[in-house]
């Protein structure tokens, strides 16, 4: 490899370990605010759930303005992965693993956040549906209340 070979490459390196670094920060952060949503989640605490979802997204949007700038390395990523030496293969290979298993954890959290969220719903769904039932129940019951007065009021005159 030549010298300006070999200068690029390190560059190249450097810009993906640089960009790596900044994707495994945003994944510890997305992974400490899909903690505090489980409990938010399962305290049914929603404002503070809205609140804290627009921080995620802000996250999310800076990983795709980071995906955007390591297109260029992933489409010469065999190549790249080759020409780097053993320790800069080391640390790339350690920050792909974190930040996929974070990646991971955090699925694995939204997807139990997802279904607590969609039983909340069932439930309230239920209630809902037995309190308009007592509210039609209430209601043939004043009717019914009404018709007696009627049939009293019939019978004493």
């Amino acid at each position: 490899m030549s010298a300006v070979t070999n200068t690029a490459v390190q560059a190249d390196v450097a810009a993906i370990i640089e960009l790596l670094g900044h994707q495994r920060s945003l994944y510890r952060r997305l992974r400490v605010l899909a903690d505090r949503q489980r409990a938010l989640v399962v305290a049914e605490d929603h404002q503070p759930l809205m609140d804290l979802l627009a921080e995620r997204q802000k996250l999310v949007d800076g990983l795709v303005g980071l995906t955007t700038k390591m297109t260029p390395y992933r489409e010469r990523w065999t190549q790249l992965y080759h020409d780097m030496n053993e320790t800069s293969r080391r640390t790339v290979t350690a920050l792909l693993e974190e930040v996929n298993g974070a990646l991971a954890a955090i699925l694995k959290s939204d997807s139990s956040d997802t279904a607590t969220l969609m039983a909340q719903r069932d439930q309230t769904a239920r209630e809902m549906k037995t309190i308009s039932n007592g509210r039609h129940v209430g209601a043939a019951y004043a009717v019914a209340g009404t018709n007696d007065r009627h049939v009293l009021a019939d019978a004493e005159a």
